[in-house]
C-alpha cells in the first residue's frame, strides 16, 4: 500500500517535484501490481487535505478551500484508514489502483 496524493492527478500540489513523486508512486503501484500478481496485490490511495493540526497552518492563506470540495470538508484520518482497510482486508480483486479520497474534489 502506497500513499500518494490527488496532486498526482495534476495541479494543486505544493511543488512540481511533490506532484511528480506522488504520480510516480501511483505508477509504481500499477507496475508492482502487474509484476507481483497473482500472489500480491498492490494499491495506493490518493488523499486530499487531511483534517489535522498541520493543515491548519494553511487556513489563513486559503480560507475558502472547503468550498471547492463537494462534501465541504477535508478528510479525516479515519476516512483514509477506512479506504486502506477496505483495500487491505477485502477487495480481493482490486490491484494496481489508487482511489482518490478527496470528498469529490476531482470528480
Amino acid at each position: 500500500m502506497n500513499t500518494a496524493s490527488i496532486a498526482a492527478c495534476g495541479g494543486g500540489g505544493s511543488s512540481s517535484p511533490y506532484c511528480a513523486t506522488k504520480a510516480g508512486l501511483i505508477s509504481l503501484a500499477r507496475e508492482w501490481a502487474r509484476a507481483l500478481a497473482p500472489d500480491v496485490r498492490v494499491n495506493a490511495i490518493a488523499p486530499d487535505m487531511v483534517d489535522s493540526d498541520w493543515m491548519c497552518r494553511f487556513e489563513d492563506t486559503n480560507l475558502d478551500w472547503a468550498n471547492k470540495i463537494p462534501l465541504q470538508r477535508a478528510g479525516s484520518p479515519q476516512d483514509y484508514a477506512e479506504v486502506i482497510l477496505f483495500l487491505a482486508a477485502g477487495a480481493d480483486c482490486v490491484s494496481g489502483q489508487a482511489p482518490t479520497v478527496d470528498g469529490g474534489l476531482t470528480a
